[in-house]
């Protein structure tokens, strides 16, 4: 793929256009059948390969003009352009030749006019070099306009221009720009010419590389507004992935909850599909003699045993007292998320009092059934003895060999009995139980902690406090069934 080709798949990506390597695949050989040279037939064909939606259509049909409609044309002398406009050769050439790129395409196909940031268009192998060997100082003398994009490109290429993603980088890929370039040559040759009492040259050749710099930063902030939305929102999720949930601002929680249904979703699709039945495993002796009865007893029809996927249910208790009540908030809602892979779930919530939620999240959904919990359970002083009384009281006879008990809490019962008797009660009934605790294990038993005396009645219990461990937590809750 060249590269061209390459980066704008990858501003498609970070733009919520999702492609994938078999449609990478088809893009490769519709440049290959139609080239870069008729733009619009080019933009009609790559629609039709990956544009899947109208939402994606859209978004392709923007990312497409912004990314084949950039040209980097460096003028380091203005007031001398219109005589350079008069040649028609030169002015068609600085105006339609490409930025270099360091990798293209093997057919020697034509490469297109621009491309964004680095040029996203490509040229030869030897067009590259050759633009590449030239010293900068030759080149600022002679303004040389085509030579000095395909060089400006080159270096654009070795600094990985296409890797930024905040604002605060412009000026850092800007200097490397101009490094790789040959700024140190460039300064100097401008100290030996004052030094050698050559004042005019020395600002001519200034002058230049100022202008060049502007160009240069110029290309820097149009890579910027190409890429850097998508890259700056991925870097964004990259990091609520991973903080503290206690730590989630208010006003990152819309973004937390598109991360939850998008997590969930894919969750779902991997517990939901249906698998192939293939003549592989365990033989299923009773059903094979029974559907062969008919054929006296040749084995014409052979049964395999299939394992089924069972469907848990799940009871989910979760303290929502002011240390833990922003972990509760994603863990709901991750589990009704999940509502195609686990319908039955119960949801309870305590801080001293505990009280059964489900009807709040039936009725109101999880937006507003989550601060609704909250409010009403949440604010007092904790006290996991009491909670389990009354979990005890709701639902213990409720509890089977196909139920997950999740509590999440992190174990404070504030020297309050936490009433492990109950705890190891409903372990002995359910399936498993699983204590997520948003505190780290290192800090278990201190102070009013009663994680230690609560760990030994849990199938598992571990540390759960960002969305990529809570993910895992339900993978492999999943898998299990």
């Amino acid at each position: 793929m060249d590269k061209a080709l390459a980066d704008f798949v990858e501003m498609l990506r970070y733009s919520d256009v999702p492609v994938s390597i078999s449609e990478s695949v088809d893009a490769v050989e519709t440049v290959r059948l139609f080239g870069y040279k008729d733009r619009g037939l080019l933009k009609t064909a790559l629609a039709q390969v990956m544009a899947k939606t109208i939402e994606e259509q859209e978004s392709f049909e923007r990312c497409f003009d912004e990314f084949f409609s950039y040209q980097i044309n460096p003028d380091l002398d203005p007031e001398n352009t219109q005589e350079e406009d008069e040649n028609p050769e030169t002015s068609e050439t600085a105006k339609s030749l490409p930025p270099p790129t360091a990798a293209n395409d093997d057919e020697g196909q034509s490469s297109p006019a621009s491309g964004g940031g680095e040029g996203g268009g490509g040229f030869s192998g030897e067009q590259s070099q050759g633009g590449a060997t030239a010293p900068l100082i030759d080149l600022l003398e002679r303004n040389d306009r085509t030579e000095l994009t395909m060089a400006m490109t080159a270096a654009a290429n070795a600094a990985n221009l296409r890797n930024i993603v905040l604002m605060t980088q412009r000026g850092l890929y800007t200097r490397r720009i101009m490094e790789g370039m040959g700024l140190d040559q460039v300064n100097r040759e401008i100290s030996r010419r004052n030094q050698e009492g050559d004042a005019a040259g020395a600002d001519r050749l200034s002058g230049r590389t100022e202008l060049l710099f502007d160009a240069v930063r110029d290309m820097v902030e149009r890579q910027l507004a190409l890429t850097s939305g998508g890259k700056a929102k991925q870097f964004r999720q990259d990091i609520l992935k991973n903080v503290r949930l206690s730590n989630v601002e208010h006003r990152d929680f819309k973004y937390m909850r598109l991360l939850v249904q998008r997590m969930a979703k894919r969750l779902t699709d991997m517990n939901s599909r249906v698998k192939k039945v293939k003549n592989r495993g365990h033989l299923d002796i009773r059903k094979t003699m029974r559907r062969n009865v008919a054929y006296d007893g040749i084995l014409f029809e052979t049964h395999w045993k299939q394992k089924h996927k069972d469907r848990p249910k799940v009871l989910a208790v979760c303290d929502v007292s002011g240390s833990v009540a922003s972990v509760a908030r994603f863990l709901l809602l991750f589990l009704y998320s999940l509502n195609e892979v686990l319908p039955k779930v119960r949801s309870f919530a305590f801080s001293g009092d505990l009280g059964e939620i489900t009807a709040e999240f039936d009725r109101l959904g999880p937006e507003e059934a989550i601060p609704y919990a909250i409010d009403k359970y949440g604010g007092r002083s904790t006290d996991y003895g009491r909670a389990l009384e009354d979990f005890k009281d709701l639902c213990l006879n409720d509890i089977d060999n196909r139920t997950t008990v999740i509590f999440l809490g992190d174990g404070r019962s504030n020297g309050a009995d936490p009433r492990v008797d109950i705890l190891k009660e409903i372990k002995l009934r359910a399936k498993r139980v699983i204590w997520l605790n948003p505190e780290r294990k290192s800090i278990w038993g201190s102070g009013d902690s009663e994680m230690l005396r609560i760990a030994p009645y849990c199938t598992t219990a571990q540390t759960c406090n960002s969305l990529n461990k809570l993910e895992l937590i339900l993978r492999d809750l999943l898998k299990s069934n």
